[in-house]
């Protein structure tokens, strides 16, 4: 992979409670399965249910506390969805719907936690780490390492299939697909911290077959 298949920017939190109100919109949000036919929505709509109404109650609880005590459930919640954002500002990705909202399971799916679409119609997989204290972009890209040895992106298709175009699930078929590591930042200096996350992701696709890579870094910024 070239270096310049590498890319990385960062994100700032300045209020915990208008983003927690932010991404309760955004799970209530149903309206991608409207495009779904009859069965792919009968199979969604409990599910989807289910687990917005967990995210719901996680985003709630992270309104009422002080940012310093924000637990890691949220926090994961937070850095994958700003990640998804940024990715879509940025860098003009489609977001696919939180993979909570459409796995079988109602929260603690075994998996990448959220993915988007980039321009050249490529399936993005996401990870989001969390810490309130180190800034886990060696653990984001190691688990991201671990699914790929895994092949838990194709076994994402399944899904992906009725939520990307058909041209993203080509390019997956052909190994055409790219990763997102996204994690909170607490350091003195951040630059630092999306350096070494670089020096990381150059190893990560020396040992994979990925045609790009992506790097978030979110930092709580009161």
């Amino acid at each position: 992979m070239a270096v310049d298949n590498i890319r990385a920017c960062r994100v700032s939190v300045s209020d915990v409670g208008k983003l927690a109100h932010e991404l309760t919109q955004i799970v209530v949000d149903t309206s991608w399965m409207a495009h779904l036919d009859k069965g792919a929505r009968r199979a969604y709509e409990k599910t989807v249910a289910e687990t917005a109404a967990l995210l719901i109650d996680i985003f709630k609880a992270a309104s009422l506390i002080p940012p310093s005590d924000i637990q890691e459930e949220f926090g994961e919640l937070m850095v994958s969805m700003g990640a998804a954002r940024a990715l879509n500002q940025v860098f003009s990705h489609y977001e696919v719907p939180l993979a909570e909202l459409w796995k079988p399971q109602a929260k603690q799916n075994e998996g990448f936690d959220f993915h988007t679409v980039c321009p050249a119609e490529r399936v993005h997989f996401g990870e989001a780490k969390y810490s309130s204290q180190k800034s886990p972009h060696g653990a984001a890209i190691s688990q991201i390492s671990s699914f790929l040895e895994a092949e838990k992106h194709f076994r994402d298709r399944t899904h992906l299939e009725k939520l990307v175009p058909l041209k993203a699930i080509q390019n997956l078929d052909n190994e055409d697909f790219g990763v997102v590591a996204a994690f909170s930042i607490n350091a003195a200096n951040p630059d630092i911290v999306i350096k070494n996350a670089i020096t990381k992701a150059k190893a990560l696709a020396g040992t994979h077959k990925i045609s790009q890579i992506y790097l978030v870094g979110v930092v709580y910024d009161a």
